[in-house]
């Protein structure tokens, strides 16, 4: 599977949360907008878990894991970006939605771009940990999984679903 759209449906789902809460912030300014974000955070999260379920369908290959490294830490460098809302952005004005939505921009290309999937709340609360794992030969990955723990030296059933990224298949 691609890399950008595995990478573009984990950074929507990962801001769903902010998309609500901007919603509810922003009804008394702008019903249209609001609802508008309201349907993106639940489209967003929608299509993660129909992601992952389709994806759980494909075939599992063997990963020794030779490292690993905890990722569910970073959330807290994620949270900054949660307090967009609470700087008084008004959705009637559009120099404020413009504003905003460049910096929404500017986020998810970074997201998009960069190894931010280590940090996605709406995982996080289904359950799923991240964990960055370099493999027998060498290859680090980002590995998606519901295990809290994972022991170096074990072998994972894994689905590659991008570039560097892997769902375990449990």
């Amino acid at each position: 599977m691609p890399n950008v759209p595995t990478r573009l449906i984990l950074f929507l789902s990962s801001y769903a949360p902010l998309f609500l809460i901007i919603a509810v912030r922003g009804w008394k300014d702008s019903r249209f907008i609001a609802i508008g974000l309201a349907v993106a955070a639940v489209l967003s999260v929608v299509t993660l878990f129909v992601f992952l379920r389709l994806v759980h369908r494909l075939a599992p290959g063997k990963v020794a894991v030779s490292s690993v490294i905890s990722r569910d830490g970073n959330a807290i460098s994620y949270i900054v970006t949660y307090l967009l809302p609470f700087l008084a952005v008004n959705l009637n004005d559009p120099t404020d939605v413009i504003s905003l939505g460049v910096v929404l921009f500017v986020i998810g290309l970074l997201y998009v771009n960069s190894n931010m999937i280590y940090t996605n709340p709406v995982l996080n609360i289904a359950g799923y940990h991240i964990f960055e794992i370099e493999d027998s030969n060498g290859k680090t990955t980002a590995l998606i999984c519901k295990r809290s723990y994972v022991q170096v030296g074990s072998q994972l059933d894994a689905i590659s679903v991008g570039d560097y990224i892997l769902l375990e298949r449990k």
